[in-house]
């Protein structure tokens, strides 16, 4: 097996890199750029600036951007629900520019916020010069940045973590389904992100969980899919190797339970929201505005079948709204027992059950526990709901 330009296999909980090559070195990172765009969007999402059912609107320079794209086109609009996962499951180019321009006033400037946000977090070798991670000869990064990069993401917004499972979506009718291919072959896989871009090649994030320990290996520039995806799952499989050992010493008490305490460290890196405050805020209510007035003018009502399947049982528990004779009706039930959940991390389904009938669900729950506590605040509230266990119809 060829090996990648750089690459690195870290535990989550710690920040414990088990394997490196060539870590810091520069390189494109591609759409691995993504993640900042989605980590500035979640930060703008938990500073009640963005909610996840607001529409956004769609300029020309979004809308002219190379594929992998959404095909927006300019006064569209689109969620900040259904954008998000346009970046995670079809890594949508077009879809980035539109988040950009929702939380600056240009990519540009965007991009300099990007990379504002890098520095902050300890991203030593990371300049952003867009969103989507289209190339640029200064845009560039490293495994280790973009280990920093993920950490953070998944321990300051670990209720938007579980998005990154997702599969499959269907924006306006039609489905698109995800190139993360770890995601659905790997044992224990629960994520991240994908990229390729010719000046480097083919780059991944991955993250899994084997025995209540979560892992996370990156991978930068090899030469196909297939290369790539199998030098992950074999950083993957060394790393929990070596933690089955690790324990086994801990155990056996020729090993301390520690850990590099600077590699801790990155972990509870946040951002200083003052430092985007005035302009995040300012822009994303021009946003909402004319995004707004752009969904009022169409009078098209956009309708959003979620799926997000999860190799991990415990997120795949749902709440059964209802059952409607329309995809409408059912999708607009969802949202509205949606907004008394308060909870960003929760999906809307619409299935298909039969030709008459939509069955009209929210999904993202962890636990048992967790949908029955939802069904009940929502049973309060006059819905007659059911918790849905995984795989099962109830």
């Amino acid at each position: 097996m060829a090996q990648p330009m750089s690459c690195l296999v870290a535990d989550v909980d710690s920040g414990y890199i088990f394997t490196r090559q060539n870590m810091d070195t520069p390189l494109p990172p591609a759409s691995l750029t993504k993640v900042m765009t989605l980590y500035l969007t979640f930060s703008a999402l938990d500073q009640g600036w963005l909610k996840m059912d607001s529409q956004l609107p769609v300029s020309e320079w979004a809308a002219s951007q190379e594929p992998s794209n959404l095909d927006l086109k300019p006064g569209d609009t689109i969620s900040v629900r259904d954008a998000i996962l346009a970046l995670i499951v079809k890594s949508a180019n077009d879809v980035a520019v539109v988040l950009a321009e929702a939380l600056a006033p240009s990519e540009k400037d965007f991009s300099n916020m990007m990379t504002q946000a890098a520095a902050q977090l300890g991203m030593a070798q990371t300049v952003f010069k867009n969103a989507s991670g289209l190339y640029h000869p200064d845009q560039l990064s490293s495994a280790h940045d973009m280990a920093i990069l993920t950490l953070a993401t998944i321990k300051n917004f670990p209720h938007y973590y579980p998005l990154f499972s997702t599969q499959s979506f269907t924006y306006r009718g039609r489905e698109y389904k995800t190139h993360n291919y770890v995601l659905t072959n790997y044992q224990g896989a629960e994520g991240f992100k994908t990229g390729y871009i010719s000046a480097v090649g083919y780059n991944i994030i991955s993250t899994a969980k084997q025995r209540n320990r979560r892992l996370l290996g990156i991978v930068i520039g090899d030469q196909s899919v297939k290369e790539r995806d199998n030098y992950v799952q074999a950083l993957l499989d060394s790393g929990f190797e070596k933690v089955r050992r690790q324990q086994q010493a801990v155990a056996q008490g020729r090993l301390q339970p520690a850990f590099d305490p600077l590699q801790r460290k990155v972990m509870v890196n946040q951002l200083n929201m003052g430092v985007f405050a005035p302009v995040m805020k300012r822009q994303t209510q021009r946003a909402l505005t004319a995004g707004k007035k752009m969904a009022q003018r169409s009078g098209q009502p956009t309708y959003t079948h979620t799926v997000a399947v999860v190799q991990n049982p415990d997120y795949n528990w749902s709440i059964q709204i209802g059952a409607f004779n329309t995809q409408e009706k059912a999708f607009s039930m969802a949202n509205r027992a949606l907004s008394f959940l308060n909870n960003p991390n929760y999906s809307v389904q619409t299935q298909r059950k039969n030709a008459q009938t939509y069955r009209s669900r929210l999904t993202g729950f962890r636990t048992k526990q967790m949908a029955q506590s939802a069904c009940n605040t929502l049973q309060n509230k006059n819905y007659a709901c059911f918790v849905v266990a995984p795989q099962g119809d109830k």
